[in-house]
């Protein structure tokens, strides 16, 4: 009974109204029971058991609806707390993960830095012959985990 304007109307008339049509079929099938008894009444009888077991199986249909209905809305509030604590722990894993590629990118800066002084140091070496020395190599190498 997940009718999409039940979310529109708040928990209290629900509860009342599926309530008030509950006893108030009850109360027109027992009139109809004792209406049956007294003479004067005995015409309103058959109408007051129909109207009663009417509303009365409608007030049934409707309460399990209502329950269904309460049930829904608990689980959306639910969903909508972890929504939210996800949200903050999400928020959470970014600024770590900021940090993280914050100080990587000091370090692979720091790491640039040094290799560049270090050619720089080595350009006349480098420039003069056109060998490469291990110290050349290994240079080149550093150079190449930077940047991977």
């Amino acid at each position: 009974m997940s009718i999409w304007f039940l979310q529109l109307i708040p928990d209290a008339w629900l509860a009342w109204a599926v309530n008030l049509t509950l006893i108030v079929g009850a109360v027109s099938m027992v009139l109809g029971i004792f209406t049956g008894i007294l003479p004067f009444l005995k015409s309103y009888s058959p109408m007051l058991k129909v109207v009663g077991f009417i509303l009365l199986l409608a007030g049934a249909y409707f309460k399990g609806g209502y329950g269904v209905e309460m049930e829904y809305r608990a689980r959306i509030d639910e969903m909508k707390a972890r929504i939210e604590i996800a949200e903050q722990k999400s928020q959470e894993a970014n600024r770590q993960i900021e940090k993280v590629i914050e100080q990587q990118t000091v370090v692979i800066q720091q790491d640039t830095e040094e290799t560049l002084a270090e050619i720089e140091r080595l350009k006349a070496e480098i420039n003069a012959n056109c060998e490469l020395t291990p110290e050349m190599i290994i240079l080149y190498n550093r150079g190449m985990e930077v940047t991977e």
